[in-house]
């Protein structure tokens, strides 16, 4: 079957959500009903609202989640969704949308900041007020501000963006605590990458030697009020009422909260094997985030070096890999009801040249738990074959072996 979202939604705020849901048809390969989920739309077009606040490398596209949202709704509104691998929070914005409970769970103090900004409520007009007094007492201390150095830091930041980087920082720090200050340090961690000398597009740091300097304050600008614009139309479209929230945590220990029965859904996309590891790639982040990281951590400070390993795709890591999903989803199992289900976005891999078939081995993972297979969908990717993408890791278009899967199944 073929959505008719382009045609039956106007491209206006109340309906951009479903706007671009997949394109699904049915296959006739196997036992269990499966389908190809065709999402032939931009990155630009997928991060409506604030699915744009916070460059995520690694994200699956919104309207996924969207797609299982709707695919399978809520028996009640006191059930509710559980993200167990948050990211910056893709699943809990559009639960949210859609009026639906949701949870998360991340081991990154950074995604759960980013997850929890995105899906709560502030006030714009003091984010605005807080901007000019923020660029008021920047530009008052400027010259005479100090800045670090160290190998880090001047091998990615020139002296100007670290000493202003470093005075906006301290601005920000002594601000009190608020729903309006989370939202203006997600957007200081948010032009992090944009001020370095790094690439914007590769996923991993590299040095762009020919990366024109970025003006720190008028980046935090321009991102604070396309935040706020974003947000503003955001808020039109959800209720406070709504409870949406992500635990920073680790998901083969989850939360008392959610041993209460009412987990009806479990949206899960662990990092795909041989891609790459989260924590050099926000290696940046880290840094000048770090006096932020106790407000977010719930005293598991650097908890996120204990991250899944994905990369390299040698034998330990591998073994680790598949050992991790079988933990983690033995503790979604032990909170769900019979009628459940459990999605997992996950894909192939190869190493040196050689399949891994993760898809495959995560079935069996999920069987041998306790969970029956439901549906089998299978992804294909446009906007990821771009000038910066891995084409050797993630090409799922043609007829070969490696397959980019939406794996469903029931509790």
């Amino acid at each position: 079957m073929t959505n008719l979202n382009e045609t039956l939604f106007p491209n206006d705020i109340n309906t951009i959500y479903q706007k671009y849901l997949p394109k699904i048809n049915p296959l006739d390969i196997d036992k269990i009903q499966s389908n190809i989920w065709d999402i032939p739309y931009t990155i630009s077009k997928l991060s409506y609202l604030v699915h744009s606040h916070y460059r995520y490398y690694g994200k699956f596209p919104s309207v996924v989640a969207g797609q299982i949202l709707d695919q399978f709704p809520m028996p009640s509104n006191e059930h509710y969704v559980l993200d167990n691998f948050s990211g910056s929070g893709t699943t809990l914005v559009e639960s949210k949308l859609r009026g639906i409970k949701s949870y998360g769970i991340d081991i990154s103090w950074l995604s759960v900041l980013a997850s929890n900004v995105k899906v709560n409520f502030v006030d714009t007009n003091i984010i605005k007020r807080e901007l000019t007094s923020i660029s008021d007492s920047f530009y008052k201390k400027v010259n005479n501000s100090f800045f670090p150095s160290s190998s880090f830091v001047d091998k990615w930041f020139s002296a100007e963006t670290s000493r202003d980087l470093f005075l906006l920082r301290e601005i920000i720090l002594n601000m009190p605590k608020s729903p309006e200050k989370d939202f203006i340090v997600l957007a200081y961690i948010g032009i992090i990458r944009r001020v370095s000398k790094a690439f914007d597009g590769e996923v991993r740091p590299h040095i762009n030697k020919a990366k024109k300097q970025r003006d720190v304050l008028g980046a935090f600008h321009k991102k604070i009020r396309n935040m706020c614009n974003d947000h503003e139309d955001y808020m039109q479209l959800i209720s406070e009422e709504t409870n949406s929230k992500c635990f920073h945590g680790t998901n083969t220990n989850l939360p008392d909260i959610l041993n209460d029965g009412k987990c009806h859904l479990v949206i899960s996309h662990p990092p795909y094997l041989n891609s790459f590891n989260y924590s050099p790639v926000y290696s940046l982040e880290f840094y000048w985030g770090e006096p932020f990281e106790n407000d977010y951590a719930n005293g598991k400070k650097n908890l996120h070096k204990e991250e899944l390993t994905a990369h390299p795709a040698n034998n330990k890591v591998t073994e680790n890999y598949f050992m991790h999903l079988e933990n983690c989803y033995r503790e979604t199992y032990k909170i769900q009801r019979s009628g459940g289900y459990l999605a997992i976005i996950i894909a192939d891999c190869t190493k040196n040249g050689e399949l891994i078939p993760v898809l495959d081995k995560t079935i069996d993972i999920a069987k041998n738990i306790g969970y029956k297979p439901y549906e089998f969908n299978y992804r294909t990717t446009h906007y990821g074959l771009g000038k910066y993408a891995y084409k050797h890791r993630a090409d799922y278009h043609g007829t070969g072996e490696k397959k980019d899967g939406i794996l469903i199944f029931k509790r």
